[in-house]
Protein backbone atom coordinates (compact mmCIF):
# COMPACT_ATOMS: atom_id res chain seq x y z
CA UNK A 1 0.00 0.00 0.00
CA UNK A 2 1.50 3.19 -1.07
CA UNK A 3 2.36 6.10 1.50
CA UNK A 4 2.19 9.68 -0.34
CA UNK A 5 2.77 12.81 0.98
CA UNK A 6 -0.09 15.54 0.74
CA UNK A 7 -0.37 19.04 -0.49
CA UNK A 8 -0.87 19.92 3.17
CA UNK A 9 2.34 18.53 4.50
CA UNK A 10 0.76 15.18 6.28
CA UNK A 11 1.00 11.97 4.89
CA UNK A 12 -1.50 9.41 3.84
CA UNK A 13 -1.99 5.32 3.41
CA UNK A 14 -3.55 4.71 -0.19
CA UNK A 15 -6.26 6.51 -1.13
CA UNK A 16 -7.44 7.41 2.89
CA UNK A 17 -6.99 10.89 4.14
CA UNK A 18 -3.82 13.12 5.22
CA UNK A 19 -3.90 12.83 8.87
CA UNK A 20 -0.54 11.57 9.56
CA UNK A 21 2.03 13.97 10.80
CA UNK A 22 5.18 12.16 9.12
CA UNK A 23 6.11 8.97 7.15
CA UNK A 24 6.95 6.86 9.90
CA UNK A 25 3.82 6.98 12.02
CA UNK A 26 1.46 6.62 8.42
CA UNK A 27 4.11 3.30 7.92
CA UNK A 28 3.89 2.17 11.64
CA UNK A 29 -0.24 2.38 11.75
CA UNK A 30 -0.54 0.92 8.55
CA UNK A 31 2.17 -2.02 9.90
CA UNK A 32 0.06 -2.13 12.97
CA UNK A 33 -3.35 -2.42 11.40
CA UNK A 34 -1.84 -5.52 8.78
CA UNK A 35 -0.42 -7.08 12.07
CA UNK A 36 -3.72 -7.24 13.69
CA UNK A 37 -5.53 -8.39 10.84
CA UNK A 38 -2.88 -11.29 10.23
CA UNK A 39 -3.57 -12.35 13.61
CA UNK A 40 -7.27 -12.54 13.50
CA UNK A 41 -7.36 -13.36 10.12
CA UNK A 42 -5.92 -17.42 9.14
CA UNK A 43 -7.36 -19.48 6.08
CA UNK A 44 -7.67 -23.06 5.43
CA UNK A 45 -10.13 -23.02 2.67
CA UNK A 46 -7.74 -24.77 0.44
CA UNK A 47 -8.26 -27.34 -2.32
CA UNK A 48 -8.02 -30.79 -1.26
CA UNK A 49 -6.08 -31.70 -4.24
CA UNK A 50 -3.51 -29.65 -2.25
CA UNK A 51 -3.55 -31.62 1.22
CA UNK A 52 -3.74 -34.45 -0.85
CA UNK A 53 -0.38 -33.99 -2.37
CA UNK A 54 1.09 -33.01 0.76
CA UNK A 55 -0.32 -36.31 2.49
CA UNK A 56 1.46 -38.23 -0.58
CA UNK A 57 5.12 -37.06 0.54
CA UNK A 58 4.62 -37.32 3.80
CA UNK A 59 3.76 -41.11 3.08
CA UNK A 60 6.59 -41.13 0.73
CA UNK A 61 8.64 -40.86 3.26
CA UNK A 62 7.03 -42.79 5.84
CA UNK A 63 7.75 -45.82 3.20
CA UNK A 64 11.15 -44.87 1.90
CA UNK A 65 12.90 -42.97 4.68
CA UNK A 66 16.13 -41.09 3.45
CA UNK A 67 15.57 -41.96 -0.03
CA UNK A 68 12.98 -39.26 -0.44
CA UNK A 69 15.14 -35.65 -0.08
CA UNK A 70 14.19 -32.12 -1.53
CA UNK A 71 12.73 -31.01 1.38
CA UNK A 72 13.86 -28.03 4.07
CA UNK A 73 12.39 -28.37 7.63
CA UNK A 74 10.49 -25.56 6.67
CA UNK A 75 9.21 -27.41 3.74
CA UNK A 76 8.32 -30.32 5.86
CA UNK A 77 6.16 -28.21 8.31
CA UNK A 78 4.37 -27.03 5.10
CA UNK A 79 3.58 -30.22 4.51
CA UNK A 80 2.18 -31.66 7.69
CA UNK A 81 -0.26 -28.19 8.09
CA UNK A 82 -1.61 -29.13 4.77
CA UNK A 83 -2.12 -32.45 5.66
CA UNK A 84 -3.74 -31.43 8.75
CA UNK A 85 -5.60 -28.77 7.19
CA UNK A 86 -4.98 -26.57 9.48
CA UNK A 87 -5.17 -22.64 9.32
CA UNK A 88 -2.66 -20.54 6.85
CA UNK A 89 -1.67 -16.92 7.68
CA UNK A 90 -1.17 -14.30 4.93
CA UNK A 91 2.41 -14.81 5.53
CA UNK A 92 2.35 -18.53 4.91
CA UNK A 93 -0.02 -18.29 2.15
CA UNK A 94 2.34 -15.73 0.86
CA UNK A 95 5.42 -18.11 0.73
CA UNK A 96 3.05 -20.58 -0.93
CA UNK A 97 2.17 -18.10 -3.76
CA UNK A 98 6.18 -17.57 -4.16
CA UNK A 99 6.55 -21.21 -4.76
CA UNK A 100 5.04 -20.63 -8.39
CA UNK A 101 9.17 -20.31 -9.35
CA UNK A 102 9.48 -23.72 -8.88
CA UNK A 103 6.45 -24.85 -11.36
CA UNK A 104 8.96 -26.50 -13.43
CA UNK A 105 8.93 -29.37 -11.11
CA UNK A 106 4.87 -29.97 -11.36
CA UNK A 107 5.66 -33.23 -13.39
CA UNK A 108 8.02 -36.28 -12.44
CA UNK A 109 11.40 -35.77 -14.53
CA UNK A 110 11.54 -38.83 -17.06
CA UNK A 111 14.23 -40.20 -15.28
CA UNK A 112 12.00 -40.58 -11.86
CA UNK A 113 9.35 -41.59 -13.41
CA UNK A 114 9.25 -45.16 -11.47
CA UNK A 115 10.35 -43.98 -8.35
CA UNK A 116 9.22 -40.02 -8.22
CA UNK A 117 10.09 -39.98 -4.38
CA UNK A 118 13.69 -39.79 -5.47
CA UNK A 119 12.61 -36.86 -7.86
CA UNK A 120 13.68 -33.74 -5.35
CA UNK A 121 12.32 -30.84 -6.80
CA UNK A 122 8.66 -32.59 -7.45
CA UNK A 123 8.69 -34.02 -4.12
CA UNK A 124 9.05 -30.20 -2.90
CA UNK A 125 6.41 -29.18 -5.25
CA UNK A 126 4.29 -32.03 -3.79
CA UNK A 127 5.47 -30.82 -0.28
CA UNK A 128 4.26 -27.38 -0.86
CA UNK A 129 0.83 -28.21 -2.04
CA UNK A 130 1.43 -28.79 -5.47
CA UNK A 131 -0.25 -26.94 -8.35
CA UNK A 132 -3.69 -26.94 -6.59
CA UNK A 133 -2.10 -25.59 -3.69
CA UNK A 134 -0.20 -22.96 -5.40
CA UNK A 135 -2.48 -21.90 -7.16
CA UNK A 136 -5.02 -21.39 -4.55
CA UNK A 137 -2.26 -19.45 -2.37
CA UNK A 138 -2.19 -16.88 -5.59
CA UNK A 139 -6.12 -16.50 -5.84
CA UNK A 140 -5.94 -15.82 -1.95
CA UNK A 141 -2.89 -13.40 -1.60
CA UNK A 142 -5.00 -11.52 -4.08
CA UNK A 143 -8.25 -11.63 -2.22
CA UNK A 144 -6.50 -10.90 1.13
CA UNK A 145 -4.64 -7.90 0.19
CA UNK A 146 -7.53 -5.98 -2.24
CA UNK A 147 -9.55 -7.12 1.17
CA UNK A 148 -6.89 -4.88 3.00
CA UNK A 149 -6.97 -2.23 0.29
CA UNK A 150 -10.47 -2.04 1.18
CA UNK A 151 -9.94 -0.81 4.75
CA UNK A 152 -7.81 1.76 4.52
CA UNK A 153 -11.02 3.91 5.15
CA UNK A 154 -12.16 7.19 4.50
CA UNK A 155 -13.57 9.93 6.22
CA UNK A 156 -16.31 12.55 6.37
CA UNK A 157 -16.39 15.09 8.81
CA UNK A 158 -19.24 17.51 10.27
CA UNK A 159 -20.37 20.21 12.31
CA UNK A 160 -21.78 18.68 15.07
CA UNK A 161 -21.17 19.70 18.70
CA UNK A 162 -22.09 17.79 22.17
CA UNK A 163 -25.35 16.91 22.95
CA UNK A 164 -24.30 16.89 26.61
CA UNK A 165 -20.91 17.01 28.93
CA UNK A 166 -21.00 15.61 32.38
CA UNK A 167 -17.51 16.27 33.82
CA UNK A 168 -18.41 14.59 37.17
CA UNK A 169 -18.96 11.36 35.50
CA UNK A 170 -16.54 11.26 32.79
CA UNK A 171 -19.35 11.25 30.06
CA UNK A 172 -20.28 12.75 27.02
CA UNK A 173 -22.89 12.13 24.01
CA UNK A 174 -23.36 13.94 20.53
CA UNK A 175 -23.78 12.69 16.84
CA UNK A 176 -20.58 11.60 14.95
CA UNK A 177 -22.35 11.84 11.87
CA UNK A 178 -26.01 13.51 10.34
CA UNK A 179 -28.46 11.96 7.84
CA UNK A 180 -29.63 13.42 4.60
CA UNK A 181 -26.94 16.23 4.34
CA UNK A 182 -24.80 16.55 0.70
CA UNK A 183 -21.23 16.77 1.82
CA UNK A 184 -18.16 18.75 0.27
CA UNK A 185 -17.74 15.63 -2.00
CA UNK A 186 -21.42 15.19 -2.80
CA UNK A 187 -22.43 12.53 -0.78
CA UNK A 188 -25.46 11.89 1.67
CA UNK A 189 -25.29 9.91 4.59
CA UNK A 190 -28.69 7.77 4.35
CA UNK A 191 -30.60 6.32 7.36
CA UNK A 192 -29.92 2.93 8.10
CA UNK A 193 -26.59 3.16 7.21
CA UNK A 194 -24.84 2.21 9.87
CA UNK A 195 -27.27 -0.48 11.30
CA UNK A 196 -25.58 -3.23 10.69
CA UNK A 197 -22.04 -1.72 12.10
CA UNK A 198 -23.97 -1.15 14.98
CA UNK A 199 -25.03 -5.07 15.24
CA UNK A 200 -21.89 -6.42 14.51
CA UNK A 201 -19.47 -3.93 16.16
CA UNK A 202 -21.48 -2.05 18.22
CA UNK A 203 -21.73 -1.82 22.17
CA UNK A 204 -23.94 -4.72 21.91
CA UNK A 205 -21.96 -6.50 19.49
CA UNK A 206 -17.98 -7.02 19.65
CA UNK A 207 -17.40 -3.40 20.63
CA UNK A 208 -14.96 -2.69 18.14
CA UNK A 209 -16.00 0.20 17.01
CA UNK A 210 -13.97 3.21 19.02
CA UNK A 211 -14.21 6.94 20.20
CA UNK A 212 -11.17 8.55 18.89
CA UNK A 213 -9.27 11.93 19.12
CA UNK A 214 -8.75 12.98 15.45
CA UNK A 215 -8.59 9.88 14.23
CA UNK A 216 -5.93 8.64 16.11
CA UNK A 217 -5.51 4.87 17.04
CA UNK A 218 -3.24 6.25 19.72
CA UNK A 219 -5.40 8.49 21.46
CA UNK A 220 -8.33 6.59 22.57
CA UNK A 221 -10.94 8.83 24.12
CA UNK A 222 -13.53 5.89 25.79
CA UNK A 223 -15.72 3.67 25.81
CA UNK A 224 -18.77 3.73 23.18
CA UNK A 225 -21.69 2.81 25.87
CA UNK A 226 -24.76 3.64 23.13
CA UNK A 227 -24.87 4.11 19.91
CA UNK A 228 -27.61 4.19 17.42
CA UNK A 229 -29.45 5.71 14.71
CA UNK A 230 -32.12 8.18 14.95
CA UNK A 231 -34.08 10.53 12.95
CA UNK A 232 -31.40 13.22 12.81
CA UNK A 233 -27.65 11.17 12.37
CA UNK A 234 -25.59 8.47 14.46
CA UNK A 235 -25.84 9.28 18.07
CA UNK A 236 -23.53 8.06 20.52
CA UNK A 237 -22.68 7.99 24.54
CA UNK A 238 -19.10 7.25 25.29
CA UNK A 239 -17.60 6.91 29.09
CA UNK A 240 -14.22 8.85 28.91
CA UNK A 241 -11.13 7.56 30.28
CA UNK A 242 -9.55 9.02 33.49
CA UNK A 243 -6.55 10.37 32.22
CA UNK A 244 -5.04 13.94 32.07
CA UNK A 245 -5.74 13.56 28.22
CA UNK A 246 -9.26 12.45 29.24
CA UNK A 247 -9.60 15.72 31.56
CA UNK A 248 -8.33 17.46 28.70
CA UNK A 249 -10.89 16.64 26.03
CA UNK A 250 -13.87 16.70 28.63
CA UNK A 251 -12.46 20.60 29.45
CA UNK A 252 -12.11 21.25 25.66
CA UNK A 253 -16.07 20.18 25.52
CA UNK A 254 -17.37 22.11 28.17
CA UNK A 255 -15.44 25.14 26.84
CA UNK A 256 -17.17 24.66 23.49
CA UNK A 257 -13.69 24.80 21.57
CA UNK A 258 -14.72 21.39 20.00
CA UNK A 259 -17.26 21.51 17.42
CA UNK A 260 -16.97 18.70 14.67
CA UNK A 261 -17.40 14.93 14.95
CA UNK A 262 -16.54 12.77 11.83
CA UNK A 263 -16.42 9.14 11.29
CA UNK A 264 -13.67 6.50 9.79
CA UNK A 265 -15.72 3.83 7.58
CA UNK A 266 -15.99 2.17 4.32
CA UNK A 267 -18.71 2.56 2.08
CA UNK A 268 -20.44 -0.87 1.02
CA UNK A 269 -23.79 0.19 -0.76
CA UNK A 270 -24.32 3.10 -2.46
CA UNK A 271 -26.58 4.90 -5.27
CA UNK A 272 -27.00 8.08 -7.59
CA UNK A 273 -29.51 9.85 -6.17
CA UNK A 274 -31.13 12.83 -7.65
CA UNK A 275 -29.68 15.49 -4.76
CA UNK A 276 -26.38 13.78 -4.51
CA UNK A 277 -24.32 10.05 -3.77
CA UNK A 278 -26.74 8.46 -1.42
CA UNK A 279 -24.50 6.05 0.95
CA UNK A 280 -26.66 3.37 2.35
CA UNK A 281 -24.67 0.98 4.16
CA UNK A 282 -21.27 1.10 5.53
CA UNK A 283 -18.71 -0.46 7.33
CA UNK A 284 -18.12 1.94 10.81
CA UNK A 285 -14.50 1.45 12.16
CA UNK A 286 -14.58 4.33 14.75
CA UNK A 287 -15.85 7.75 15.69
CA UNK A 288 -13.76 10.72 16.02
CA UNK A 289 -13.97 14.27 17.85
CA UNK A 290 -12.07 16.76 15.89
CA UNK A 291 -9.83 19.59 17.23
CA UNK A 292 -9.64 20.45 13.96
CA UNK A 293 -6.64 22.57 14.46
CA UNK A 294 -2.95 22.05 13.41
CA UNK A 295 0.00 21.54 15.78
CA UNK A 296 1.89 24.38 13.06
CA UNK A 297 1.36 28.20 14.37
CA UNK A 298 2.10 29.34 10.62
CA UNK A 299 -0.60 26.95 8.50
CA UNK A 300 -2.99 28.84 7.59
CA UNK A 301 -6.74 28.22 8.79
CA UNK A 302 -8.94 27.90 5.00
CA UNK A 303 -12.59 27.82 4.52
CA UNK A 304 -13.86 30.67 5.65
CA UNK A 305 -15.47 33.12 2.32
CA UNK A 306 -18.48 35.38 3.62
CA UNK A 307 -18.93 38.40 5.99
CA UNK A 308 -20.78 36.07 8.43
CA UNK A 309 -17.74 33.84 8.18
CA UNK A 310 -15.17 36.18 9.59
CA UNK A 311 -18.09 37.16 12.53
CA UNK A 312 -18.32 33.55 13.21
CA UNK A 313 -14.42 33.34 13.02
CA UNK A 314 -14.59 36.74 15.59
CA UNK A 315 -16.49 34.75 17.91
CA UNK A 316 -14.61 31.43 17.49
CA UNK A 317 -11.84 34.01 18.81
CA UNK A 318 -13.73 35.10 22.10
CA UNK A 319 -14.62 31.40 22.87
CA UNK A 320 -11.24 30.28 22.82
CA UNK A 321 -10.01 33.60 24.54
CA UNK A 322 -12.27 32.60 27.48
CA UNK A 323 -11.39 28.84 27.94
CA UNK A 324 -7.77 30.02 28.03
CA UNK A 325 -8.42 32.36 30.71
CA UNK A 326 -9.91 29.97 33.00
CA UNK A 327 -9.28 26.46 32.27
CA UNK A 328 -6.63 24.80 34.42
CA UNK A 329 -6.15 22.23 31.49
CA UNK A 330 -2.54 20.50 30.38
CA UNK A 331 0.22 22.94 29.15
CA UNK A 332 0.00 21.21 25.75
CA UNK A 333 -3.82 21.90 25.66
CA UNK A 334 -3.32 25.68 26.34
CA UNK A 335 -0.22 25.88 23.25
CA UNK A 336 -2.50 24.17 20.97
CA UNK A 337 -5.11 26.84 21.56
CA UNK A 338 -2.65 29.42 21.39
CA UNK A 339 -1.92 28.18 17.95
CA UNK A 340 -5.60 28.09 17.04
CA UNK A 341 -6.30 32.03 18.03
CA UNK A 342 -3.35 32.75 15.67
CA UNK A 343 -4.51 31.06 12.87
CA UNK A 344 -8.31 32.51 13.16
CA UNK A 345 -7.05 35.94 13.71
CA UNK A 346 -4.61 35.84 10.52
CA UNK A 347 -7.86 34.52 8.64
CA UNK A 348 -9.82 37.34 9.83
CA UNK A 349 -6.92 39.53 9.03
CA UNK A 350 -6.65 37.90 5.81
CA UNK A 351 -10.52 37.41 4.51
CA UNK A 352 -11.23 41.48 6.07
CA UNK A 353 -8.44 42.69 3.38
CA UNK A 354 -9.60 40.58 0.34
CA UNK A 355 -13.40 42.07 0.83
CA UNK A 356 -11.94 45.65 0.22
CA UNK A 357 -11.49 46.87 -3.00
CA UNK A 358 -11.24 50.25 -5.02
CA UNK A 359 -15.08 50.72 -5.36
CA UNK A 360 -16.06 49.50 -1.48
CA UNK A 361 -14.82 50.60 1.37
CA UNK A 362 -12.47 49.12 3.81
CA UNK A 363 -13.83 46.25 6.00
CA UNK A 364 -13.28 47.54 9.33
CA UNK A 365 -10.78 45.63 11.05
CA UNK A 366 -11.40 43.16 14.42
CA UNK A 367 -12.68 44.83 16.91
CA UNK A 368 -10.49 46.62 19.55
CA UNK A 369 -11.62 45.03 22.75
CA UNK A 370 -10.95 42.05 20.42
CA UNK A 371 -7.58 42.91 19.21
CA UNK A 372 -6.30 43.77 22.66
CA UNK A 373 -7.79 40.58 24.54
CA UNK A 374 -5.90 39.02 21.97
CA UNK A 375 -2.28 40.83 22.14
CA UNK A 376 -2.72 40.15 25.94
CA UNK A 377 -2.87 36.30 25.65
CA UNK A 378 -0.18 36.24 22.89
CA UNK A 379 2.04 38.29 24.90
CA UNK A 380 1.80 35.52 27.02
CA UNK A 381 3.99 32.71 25.17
Amino acid sequence: MPITRCDNGKWRIGDGECVFSSEANAARAYSEYLANEEKAETYNDYPEAATNNAKRVLKWREEYGDEVRGMTAVGWNRANQLANKERLSRDTIAKMAAFERHRQNAEVAPEFKDTPWRDNGHVAWLGWGGSAGVEWAQRKLNQIDNKNKSMIYTYKAARLEFKDVDSKKMTVSGYFSKFGNVDSDGDIMMPGAFKRSIADWGPEGKQRIKHLMNHRPDQPLGRITVLKEDSYGLYYESELVKTTFGMDFIKMAEGGIITEHSIGFNTLTENKGAMGNEIKDVKLFEGSSLTAWGANMDTPFLGFKSEMDINELKQEIRIFEKFIRNTDASDNVIDLCVIKIRQLAQAVERLSSTKATANEPEQPKVDNTLEKSLISILKQF
